[in-house]
């Protein structure tokens, strides 16, 4: 599949891969950097690697160059691993594209300053930080870290599930014909 491109830029300061910090296992962030943003994870991140496997994908101001952020997904899909998506605001376009590639997996997107609303995900989408977009900035990383922590009470529309015990509880199958009998304790 063949994307336009958004720019033509060289892309010698994107790293070779994307930077993994924290967890070998757990819930996932993929964070969408600009390109030319902080080449390392920023320290106000740390205390989030505690809690999260965290991605920090420089993004390339190319489309064809996305399958490095599509390759972290990927690997988090074949975790089976809950992600949020955290992008920084004028990369709104790139962390929908990747919800609608990665639906099972990307449980909800937060952007990071103002911009335009995304369209219609099947996630949850949360704004934060809407004055500033400095990923690096420890006040922006508080604010994430609270909609990250609000983002995972939410059960996206595609898990949830859709049956009669699963609404009314353990109980009601203990009721049906299924019930142990009361009979037989005598």
């Amino acid at each position: 599949m063949r994307h336009e491109p958004l720019a033509s830029t060289s892309t010698a300061t994107i790293p070779a891969t994307p930077l993994w910090r924290g967890l070998d296992y757990g819930p996932g962030i993929v964070v969408l950097a600009p390109r030319d943003g902080e080449p390392e994870v920023p320290r106000a991140w740390q205390p989030l690697e505690q809690r999260y496997q965290l991605a920090w994908c420089a993004v390339p101001d190319e489309v064809e160059l996305l399958h490095r952020v599509e390759d972290v997904l990927e690997t988090l899909a074949d975790r089976n691993t809950r992600t949020h998506v955290v992008a920084h605001a004028a990369l709104v376009d790139v962390a929908v594209r990747l919800v609608a590639e990665f639906p099972g997996t990307v449980r909800g997107i937060v952007l990071v300053g103002s911009g335009p609303e995304p369209g219609p995900t099947g996630v949850p989408v949360r704004r934060v930080a809407a004055g500033a977009a400095d990923l690096s900035d420890a006040a922006v990383v508080r604010e994430v870290r609270r909609a990250l922590e609000a983002g995972d009470d939410v059960e996206p529309a595609h898990l949830r599930l859709n049956l009669p015990f699963a609404r009314s509880g353990a109980a009601s199958v203990l009721t049906g014909p299924y019930a142990p009998s009361t009979a037989a304790r005598g």
